[in-house]
């Protein structure tokens, strides 16, 4: 199968290229960061030589790739504060961009956000309607309306990512408190007593490899994405990071402007596929640790 992945260079994608590695399927992939590219694309091509890239970004003519069977669509401006500062930006990456992959009309895998839901007062199943909070919700809100025109999609609703990848992004709540531990041996912690739900990066896109396998399984289907075990309090993250650092910590007042305190049912998708693993921190821990030591 020939697959065609969006962003394929950023967090996710990185380690989706990664994980295709023993595959036999053939990949084209497009990022449109030079930074990426010098920093991330060389190792990936040495580990897949099925892996062709091209320097391209979404909003450009996709009919280059319309030969392709499969798409996989992780281009997108992520994260409420990255589209807060730069609303343009956000909008022609996630509906703009999003659109140029509906008008190819190909079998898509969309990756949306948990963040869709918005405020919630009950445990959250895919039925339930969507009431974004922050323009990166609504956008990817919007996406969601936009890929179900297509005559073949999935559409995936993951929990909020974690751990290394090849990209390493410092703006993930785990990551945060972990890099605040490390460095400061003190966390500033708000709504302590929030519901979170988080998936390891290496979990989700392994979720992805298993619907590209199995896409039949997944066919015009709606899932969140993530781990029952990683339904977690935000300060049960942080009495887990002291099993590693020696910290205090104090409760401050702030909120998440996404709106997100509670749990995540994701028995839907887990009749298929489950990477139940619980919270690796370690890991991250020492990658932190390899700054401030």
């Amino acid at each position: 199968m020939k697959i065609l992945v969006t962003g394929a260079l950023g967090y996710i994608g990185t380690q989706l290229l990664y994980n295709l590695k023993d595959s036999n399927h053939q990949i084209v992939a497009f990022d449109n960061s030079d930074d990426a590219i010098h920093s991330r694309l060389g190792y990936l091509l040495q580990t897949n030589d099925k892996i062709k890239f091209k320097k391209y970004d979404l909003c450009d003519d996709l009919n280059i790739y319309s030969d392709c069977d499969l798409v996989i669509h992780l281009a997108a401006e992520v994260g409420y504060i990255t589209c807060d500062e730069n609303p343009v930006l956000a909008k022609k990456t996630n509906i703009e961009g999003t659109k140029k992959i509906a008008d190819l009309n190909l079998p898509t895998i969309f990756l949306s956000t948990g963040s869709v839901y918005g405020k919630l007062d009950q445990d959250c199943v895919e039925t339930l309607p969507l009431n974004p909070a922050t323009l990166y919700a609504e956008s990817k809100a919007i996406g969601e309306d936009i890929i179900k025109n297509i005559d073949s999609y999935t559409i995936l609703r993951p929990a909020t990512a974690y751990g290394l990848s090849f990209k390493v992004r410092h703006d993930l709540l785990i990551h945060t408190l972990c890099h605040d531990a490390v460095k400061n041996r003190h966390i500033e912690l708000y709504q302590p007593n929030a519901k979170r739900t988080f998936f390891h990066v290496n979990d989700l896109a392994n979720t992805i490899v298993d619907i590209i396998n199995n896409y039949s399984s997944y066919k015009n289907e709606i899932f969140n994405v993530g781990s029952s075990k990683l339904n977690l309090k935000k300060v049960d993250i942080v009495e887990k990071i002291k099993d590693f650092v020696d910290l205090s910590y104090e409760i401050v007042k702030d909120e998440d402007k996404d709106k997100r305190d509670y749990f995540v049912d994701y028995s839907k998708l887990n009749k298929n596929f489950e990477a139940n693993n619980s919270l690796e921190i370690e890991s991250i821990i020492k990658f932190y640790k390899s700054f401030y030591s």
